[in-house]
């Protein structure tokens, strides 16, 4: 063989390289370009917020490296302050008004009588002491008081009232009562047996309703005087206290 052409062959095929060679990477090329134009012509995807409902769900969207999260948040309903409670007053009890202690009716009445008599008191109301009678020469009480004054001295009704006994008594002698309004009674002894009213008459505060005597056998010791009672509810009380003497 010649030498010649062995050598010729080498050529030929490193020129056929250079031109195969220029082609392919032109094909490379454009298939690179077309592949980047395929994918910049792709529709871009978008996250699209949910709509959220009526107020009640807000839509948060988070973006991770590989995929779109749609958190779903419902949101707290603000708290709504609760009033403050205010505790009712109790109803203030009023206090207690003082209940004023009454005397019996017809004690320590706002006006007195009149005195059946003017002198000098000789013996005052005890009942709740003893006194020394000269007369029955002994301790005792006295349910009244005996108004000195000289014999026929006239006695006059301290209230107006009726007259409701005229009678003589063992102790004080001759004795006229009248009524008067409240339970209360007035007493007149040791008077002269001459009496000028009856049981039953109206007699007027001041009216003359007997003399002073001497017909009180248990206080005959003593000077001359009237003995005169008051009676509240048929009891005994201070003469004093309904008269002025």
């Amino acid at each position: 063989m010649d030498e010649n052409k062995l050598f010729d062959t080498e050529p030929k095929t490193g020129s056929f390289m250079k031109k195969q060679g220029f082609y392919i990477v032109l094909a490379l090329c454009l298939l690179i370009v077309g592949a980047a134009v395929a994918v910049t012509a792709l529709p871009q995807q978008s996250a699209q917020p949910s709509p959220t409902g009526a107020g009640n769900q807000v839509v948060e969207s988070r973006q991770s490296g590989d995929e779109t999260l749609t958190v779903l948040k419902t949101p707290v309903p603000a708290a709504t302050p609760t009033p403050a409670t205010v505790p009712s007053q109790a109803p203030s009890t009023p206090a207690p008004t003082p209940t004023s202690t009454q005397s019996p009716a017809g004690n320590r009445p706002a006006r007195k009588g009149s005195a059946p008599v003017k002198g000098e008191i000789l013996w005052n109301y005890a009942m709740e002491q003893l006194l020394y009678s000269r007369t029955l020469d002994q301790w005792t009480t006295h349910a009244g008081v005996d108004i000195a004054a000289e014999t026929g001295t006239e006695v006059r009704a301290v209230f107006s009232g009726t007259v409701a006994a005229v009678y003589t008594d063992d102790a004080l002698g001759q004795v006229v009562t009248i009524e008067h309004t409240n339970g209360r009674l007035s007493l007149y002894g040791n008077l002269d047996a001459s009496v000028p009213v009856e049981e039953g008459q109206k007699v007027n505060e001041g009216d003359v309703i007997g003399l002073v005597g001497s017909t009180a056998l248990s206080e005959c010791g003593e000077a001359p005087h009237l003995h005169f009672g008051f009676f509240v509810n048929e009891r005994p009380v201070d003469p004093a206290e309904h008269c002025s003497f």
